[in-house]
């Protein structure tokens, strides 16, 4: 019997009894250990240890499970409900776990890009980058245009609902407005700082002092008042 709140690991003779389990399952597929990944997926269990079956495959040593979900670039993940797949990301960062646990349970949207896609749009300069301690002075304080900063953490599920916002917006807003996102987790110096115990915490900075503030997943509408303000 697994362990309530602890990931399952599995192969190809044991997939089918734990797809039939009475929870929804999150299956992630590697061929190499990835501490962050595992740590995610851990969390994801522990979080949800009453709802979901967390389970893991080591695809280089179960080549049924490798292509039963189809051509994937791993590490990937597969979530299911009564055997059906509901959702599958392949190229996984930790960022995407919740996001799909998320849909899983009817917390969030269906994710329809990983976090890894979302971070190579960012490089094009129209989509929300990310900040650290090191780069927030340059980037944030001492910007020529308002900047908005979304506090976020893989963990938090609110973040993930407020993300595809923050895209549009972004999108919106090229050159004049800036969307960044700083995760509370890798960066406790600026977090601390700003006192970002509530997240998603969203900070709009002008000319290097904040001027306005949203805690939580708000709607469209209401992030964008914020920035308007910021341009009058």
């Amino acid at each position: 019997m697994p362990i309530a709140g602890i990931p399952l690991t599995t192969n190809d003779a044991g997939l089918d009894k734990v797809l039939a389990s009475n929870l929804p399952v999150v299956l992630y597929l590697y061929e190499q250990p990835n501490t962050p990944l595992e740590q995610a997926f851990k969390r994801a269990a522990q979080a949800n240890a009453e709802t979901i079956l967390v389970a893991r495959v080591d695809v280089g040593a179960n080549s049924y499970t490798r292509q039963r979900f189809g051509k994937l670039t791993f590490p990937a993940l597969v979530t299911l409900d009564e055997g059906r797949i509901e959702s599958k990301a392949e190229g996984i960062l930790p960022e995407d776990v919740m996001a799909h646990v998320d849909f899983l349970l009817g917390e969030g949207p269906y994710p329809t890009e990983t976090a890894a896609q979302v971070k190579a749009r960012a490089a094009n300069g129209t989509h929300p980058a990310a900040v650290t301690d090191q780069s927030f002075d340059g980037e944030v304080l001492h910007s020529s245009v308002p900047v908005l900063v979304d506090f976020w953490a893989p963990w938090c599920g609110p973040c993930q609902m407020v993300a595809p916002t923050l895209e549009r917006l972004a999108e919106k807003y090229t050159g004049q407005v800036k969307i960044v996102k700083l995760n509370v987790d890798e960066n406790p110096q600026t977090a601390q700082h700003y006192r970002a115990m509530s997240i998603p915490l969203l900070l709009l900075f002008k000319n290097g002092k904040v001027v306005d503030r949203l805690v939580g997943a708000h709607p469209q509408p209401a992030i964008e008042v914020l920035i308007k303000k910021a341009l009058l």
